[in-house]
């Protein structure tokens, strides 16, 4: 019994490779599982329809139109997903549950174990060029929900999701922070030579001069404040002496306030 050529062999044979380039192709084989047919394409010795025809003469199996040999009942046994991952695409079912199936490589044993362990049938390879086994995935085999929640899509999705999640955590803690900042010290903001203090019904106004003006209603006055004091200090004696008009949390505001004006001590 003759023994079968490496496909080494036959691309040496048909003037596509040297034996110097199989050398380094193999050199960087090992300590890994990929093929000497993938390494010499990616290499750029040889192209995926060079390799197709050197299998073809390797295995003795003729190299098919995807056409001739398509069965509409077995469109639907692979998404689409898993085909375009393998480059493989179903074409018919013989008895005893076995898949015919057209691929690029009918050697690559992960894909063949991965179909199967997906369709539950028995793999029998074929070959068929690439451009036509992408063509007929997208004539022939339709788009289903198993396309959407894929591994690849699905992981994608859900790293996706999880990022979004993470920036809407990140916004609401944002906000809820400026909420409770404008809870505790209420809103401060800049007119002319002034900067104006403002919450729990009042309001103060700090001038560059030092000059200030408190406005506004005590919790437990009977009528409204507009005093003006020629420094923040005055305004603090004052508060200070009038501190049964205020609320807790005016008279924890107004000290708050005084602090952000009185200059601290080095």
């Amino acid at each position: 019994m003759a023994t079968k050529q490496r496909l080494g062999e036959i691309l040496v044979q048909k003037g596509l490779v040297t034996p110097s380039e199989i050398d380094q192709a193999l050199r960087l084989q090992v300590g890994g599982n990929r093929r000497v047919g993938y390494l010499l394409i990616q290499m750029g010795f040889i192209t995926g329809d060079q390799l197709l025809e050197a299998l073809s003469d390797q295995l003795d199996v003729p190299i098919i139109a995807i056409k001739d040999q398509f069965s509409p009942a077995s469109k639907k046994i692979l998404p689409r997903y898993l085909c375009r991952k393998y480059s493989v695409m179903p074409l018919s079912l013989e008895k005893n549950k076995v898949l015919n199936l057209a691929m690029i490589n009918p050697l690559d044993d992960q894909a063949i174990a991965d179909v199967e362990a997906f369709s539950g049938m028995a793999v029998k390879p074929v070959l068929a060029r690439e451009t036509d086994i992408s063509s007929s995935i997208n004539k022939f085999v339709p788009f289903s929900v198993k396309d959407i929640f894929n591994p690849q899509v699905y992981g994608r999705a859900a790293k996706a999701v999880s990022v979004i999640a993470l920036l809407l955590l990140l916004a609401i803690g944002y906000f809820m922070q400026q909420n409770i900042q404008t809870e505790k010290f209420g809103t401060v903001s800049t007119v002319g030579n002034s900067t104006i203090f403002k919450n729990h019904d009042l309001m103060v106004g700090v001038e560059e001069s030092g000059k200030v003006s408190l406005l506004g209603h005590g919790a437990y006055s009977k009528g409204y404040y507009s005093v003006s004091f020629n420094s923040i200090e005055s305004m603090d004696a004052f508060v200070e002496r009038k501190k049964k008009d205020f609320s807790e949390k005016q008279s924890d505001w107004l000290d708050w306030v005084v602090n952000q004006n009185t200059p601290r001590q080095s």
